[in-house]
């Protein structure tokens, strides 16, 4: 069965020559145990429902200031920076929420064609689970999730989150065992959907070298869905430490079974990066900091030689993107991906 419905899915999604994505970029989970599927009752929870979008990076290499001394002579080799960052220019906030608005939408409207009920984050938040939970109204974009990410979430969308830092964080209280098989099975075995999208643009290496004293940094324009989005990837501080990677995925969860594992588990994710092509116009930036000396003949007393470079070299630069291009590839994506996951649940929920 479970053959013969992966066939079924990846035929769906190439049956469209437009489709962004094809067999070889999704991997679908179909798994239902003691027909949870048809047993649960028809509603669903939208646990979360986000799009994360790359809109700007940055990175630093450094060298330590040295000092040598010779017979008649000191030097100094003064330390080098280098700094980047890469803004992503043709695209802006009004565009990332007119897509995650588009794609709620068409997910709501199938779910409630099929006979699905839509619970909503006030029937969740009378469990004891979500009891002294926050109610958080979509729309509202937020740049405090990941480091150099917006976040948007639907409007006329509301969700429910354990706290948030007063930087404006939301944290959702999941630690090391996923609970959602646990909620459900609180929340009658209702089924609950994650969906989430990541879109990074830009890569960037520094590199610091004392043996040439110098730094660079260099970045790749690849404008890309992940299969998950690493929040410390742009910033390694101790206040991240222990964040899990937050995955890229149409994802429905229903029942309890052994442990904490589910008895319904229907999910559609990337199995790699698939990158868009013809968006940006550069696909490389590079910056170098170079130490240079001077140097000075020998004399009969102690000379100081100053090694230049110390001086700090920030580069700012834009990545121009074509907007209509940028548009069609994450609408595309987040199509491709819901109209597959929601085949796969609706598969595995038949009688």
């Amino acid at each position: 069965m479970k053959s013969f419905l992966l066939i079924f899915l990846l035929l769906f999604v190439d049956a469209f020559p437009g489709s962004t994505l094809n067999e070889k970029d999704l991997k679908v989970t179909s798994f239902n145990k003691k027909k949870q599927g048809s047993k649960a009752p028809r509603k669903v929870f939208i646990r979360s429902f986000n799009a994360y979008f790359e809109v700007y990076e940055e990175a630093t290499a450094k060298t330590s200031g040295s000092k040598k001394e010779r017979a008649n002579r000191t030097t100094f080799t003064s330390g080098t920076m280098t700094k980047m960052g890469v803004q992503i220019q043709g695209v802006d906030v009004p565009d990332f929420q007119q897509l995650i608005d588009q794609a709620y939408e068409s997910f709501v409207s199938q779910l409630k064609s099929q006979g699905f009920e839509i619970m909503t984050a006030s029937e969740a938040s009378q469990f004891d689970y979500y009891s002294g939970w926050t109610t958080k109204k979509g729309g509202a974009s937020s740049d405090a999730q990941v480091e150099g990410y917006i976040m948007v979430t639907p409007q006329n969308y509301d969700y429910l989150v354990k706290s948030v830092t007063k930087g404006g964080k939301e944290k959702f209280g999941r630690g090391l065992v996923d609970p959602t098989p646990k909620i459900s099975k609180e929340l009658g075995n209702a089924f609950i959907a994650d969906v989430s999208f990541s879109f990074p643009f830009v890569t960037l290496d520094a590199d610091a070298s004392t043996w040439t004293n110098s730094t660079s940094v260099k970045a790749d324009i690849g404008y890309r869905i992940t299969p998950f989005l690493d929040p410390t990837e742009n910033n390694r501080s101790i206040a991240n430490f222990g964040v899990s990677p937050i995955p890229t995925q149409v994802r429905f969860i229903s029942g309890l079974d052994i442990g904490s594992n589910p008895l319904f588990h229907a999910k559609v994710e990337p199995k790699k990066a698939v990158y868009a092509e013809g968006v940006f116009k550069d696909k490389k930036i590079k910056e170098v900091t170079q130490a240079q000396s001077d140097l000075f003949s020998k004399t009969g007393y102690t000379q100081l030689v100053m090694t230049s470079g110390d001086q700090q070299t920030v580069a700012s630069h834009f990545a121009d993107c074509d907007h209509d291009a940028y548009v069609a590839f994450a609408s595309g994506v987040m199509k491709d991906m819901l109209d597959t996951g929601i085949s796969n649940f609706l598969e595995l929920t038949k009688d």
